[in-house]
């Protein structure tokens, strides 16, 4: 399900991210495993609903890769956004802003993605933007289910750090999973937005 490449990812962003929660609260094995919890349930989610779609999905650190506009606004190497941002926001706010952004992913039809009319097999279709959409949509699901789930253990910062996490993500910029959904299932986009809204609310009400 994952390859080398994207366990390698993974382990970097759990580190820096658990360092974030650690910042604020106390760095240790518990932040560890929060981070973990977090991350692997917003990824297998978006796996298990990627092969509903016949869609392969690999995540990699979210990079900038061009800075303005014009064609020739690119850098020579995609630029880390994933780890700089997060990890410098943390040190020079204090912990004030704590950015959760670490992750995009690419996709690309797998080859049993078929397009069926009445039973019969037609044509091999490209990744739509909806099916990306619904995709992202998934791994939001997934967290919301983990912080309601947090609420039932009475584990304070498995309600938060989900919400958290997934505010941040749906922020509909660049290659995030924000945009993504944004832009495929914009009525999945909203509703997933207020709801983490809410559940913030709540939190801070607690």
């Amino acid at each position: 399900m994952f390859t080398k490449k994207e366990i390698t990812w993974v382990i970097i962003t759990i580190l820096i991210m658990s360092f974030i929660i650690g910042f604020t609260e106390e760095f240790t094995v518990t932040s560890i495993l929060i981070a973990f919890i977090i991350i692997s349930t917003s990824l297998i989610a978006k796996k298990l609903a990627s092969k509903y779609f016949y869609v392969e999905i690999q995540h990699e650190m979210w990079k900038f890769r061009r800075y303005g506009f014009l064609e020739r606004s690119r850098f020579k190497k995609p630029f880390p956004i994933g780890i700089v941002l997060p990890f410098l926001m943390t040190i020079f706010s204090l912990g004030l802003i704590r950015p959760l952004t670490f992750l995009e992913f690419k996709s690309k039809s797998s080859k049993l993605r078929i397009l069926r009319t009445r039973g019969v097999i037609c044509r091999t279709l490209d990744v739509k933007e909806s099916d990306l959409g619904l995709i992202s949509a998934a791994g939001f699901w997934g967290l919301l289910f983990l912080s309601f789930l947090g609420i039932l253990l009475g584990i304070p910062m498995l309600i938060k750090y989900p919400v958290y996490y997934a505010l941040w993500n749906l922020i509909p910029v660049s290659n995030l999973d924000g945009a993504k959904l944004f832009f495929g299932s914009f009525f999945n986009w909203v509703l997933l937005t207020v709801l983490n809204l809410i559940f913030l609310i709540g939190i801070l009400l607690m």
